[in-house]
C-alpha cells in the first residue's frame, strides 16, 4: 500500500496566497508538481517534509511569483507533509518522519516510504540538474547546507549557499536518495519564517535556475569549510531536564545553551550538569551507542572527551522527543590532507 499523493502539471490557482495553516485547502495530500521552464533539465525541490518548517513554502511562492512568466529551468516540486503543516508539527503521532523514510532508510517499509520511493522514481526518470530540500532548524543556527556524499559537485553546491557546510549520514533523508543521480543538498535556513533565511534560500534557488553547471573540482577550504555530523545526542525518557542550571531536575544546561551552536566545546569546558549517572544517550551514524566514549561525568558536571562542536541544539520538547537534543560535529577529516 502506498500513501496517496497527487500529481499536477502547473501551479494550482491560489498557490501564492496559501499558508502552511490552510495548505490543505489547496493540497489535501502530498503533491508532486511539474513546472516546465526553458531548460531541458529539472531542479527537484522538496518543501515541508517537516510540517513546522515552512520557509520552503515562502521561498517557492516568492521565486515562482518572480518567474511566473518565464521559468529559466524546469522544476519538479514536492510539497510534503501537508497534514503536519496544517497542525504546525514536525510530523503527527500516526506518521513517520517524512525526512527519514526515503530510499535507503533503515525504517520498516511503510505507505509513506513507498510514496517516497515512487517520487524518487519519477524524478529519476527526468534529466536532473540538482536536488534541493529546504528545511529550518528549531534552534538558533547559522544558515548552512548539508550533503550526504562529499563529492566535488555536492561540495560546490553547498558552497553556493554558505561557506559552512555539513556532511551527514542519516539514512532515509531525501538528499541521500539523489546521490549518484545529481548533485543534492539540504538547505538549513534558520528558524521557520525568518526573513533572512527566506531571502537567502530565494537567492540560492534563483542561482540554481540559471546556473549552467557546477564546477567539477573540489572547492578550497576558503570557499567551503566542511564539518561532519557523526554523533546524535538524545535525552532518555526517564531523565528530567531543563535549560536552567539551578533547576531541580536530572539534567541541566545553561540558559544560553542554544547559543552554543557551531561553537567549540573542549574537554575542559562544562557541557552540562547532572545528578544521574547516564544523563544522555549518544549514538554514531550506524546507531551504535558511544556514550561512554564521548562524554564523562565528574562531580555532577558533564564534559566531552574531545573538542567538538554542537549543532541543531533545540529547546523544543517535542522535537527533542521526536528527533534529538542536538548533533556533535568535527571537521570533515579529508580536509586534513588538503594543502590550503
Amino acid at each position: 500500500m502506498i500513501e496517496n499523493f497527487d500529481r499536477l502539471h502547473g501551479l494550482p490557482e491560489g498557490f501564492f496566497d496559501i499558508t502552511s495553516a490552510n495548505i490543505r485547502n489547496l493540497f489535501p495530500n502530498p503533491t508532486l508538481i511539474q513546472l516546465d521552464g526553458r531548460g531541458n533539465d529539472f531542479l527537484f525541490i522538496s518543501i515541508l517534509l517537516h510540517g513546522n518548517e515552512y520557509t520552503g513554502l515562502k521561498v517557492m511562492q516568492k521565486v515562482l511569483a518572480d518567474h511566473a512568466a518565464d521559468l529559466p529551468r524546469s522544476i519538479l516540486l514536492f510539497v510534503g507533509n501537508v497534514r503536519a503543516a496544517e497542525a504546525n508539527r514536525r510530523y503527527l503521532p500516526d506518521q513517520v518522519d517524512y525526512n527519514r523514510c526515503w530510499p535507503g532508510t533503515d525504517l520498516e517499509t511503510s505507505a509513506t516510504s513507498q510514496m517516497m520511493h515512487r517520487v524518487v522514481e519519477i524524478a529519476h526518470g527526468l534529466p536532473l540538474f540538482a536536488a534541493i530540500d529546504i528545511h529550518n532548524n528549531t534552534g538558533k543556527n547559522p544558515h548552512y547546507a548539508c550533503i550526504t556524499d562529499p563529492n566535488p559537485e555536492n561540495q560546490n553546491l553547498a558552497a553556493r549557499f554558505n561557506r559552512v557546510g555539513m556532511v551527514f549520514k542519516h539514512h532515509g533523508v531525501s538528499t541521500m536518495a539523489f546521490n549518484g543521480i545529481c548533485p543534492a543538498a539540504t538547505l538549513e535556513c534558520g528558524l521557520p519564517g525568518d526573513p533572512q533565511g527566506i531571502e537567502h534560500a530565494c537567492r540560492f534557488v534563483e542561482d540554481m535556475l540559471t546556473l549552467d553547471e557546477l564546477p567539477h573540482d573540489r572547492p578550497t577550504r576558503h570557499a567551503l569549510h566542511l564539518v561532519e555530523s557523526h554523533l546524535t545526542l538524545n535525552i532518555p525518557e526517564h531523565v528530567s531536564y531543563a535549560f536552567d542550571p539551578a533547576a531541580d531536575v536530572d539534567l541541566r544546561f545553561e540558559a544560553d545553551f542554544e547559543d552554543r551552536n557551531f561553537t567549540l566545546f573542549d574537554s575542559h569546558q562544562v557541557f552540562g550538569y547532572t545528578r544521574v549517572e547516564r544523563p544522555l544517550s549518544i549514538t554514531d551514524t550506524d546507531g551504535h551507542d558511544v556514550t561512554d566514549e564521548v562524554l564523562r561525568v565528574e562531580q555532577g558536571k558533564i564534559y566531552l572527551n574531545n573538542t567538538m562542536m554542537p549543532a541543531m541544539i533545540t529547546r523544543d520538547e517535542l522535537v527533542i522527543q521526536q528527533d534529538c537534543l542536538c548533533h556533535l560535529l568535527q571537521d570533515y577529516l579529508p580536509y586534513h590532507e588538503v594543502e590550503l
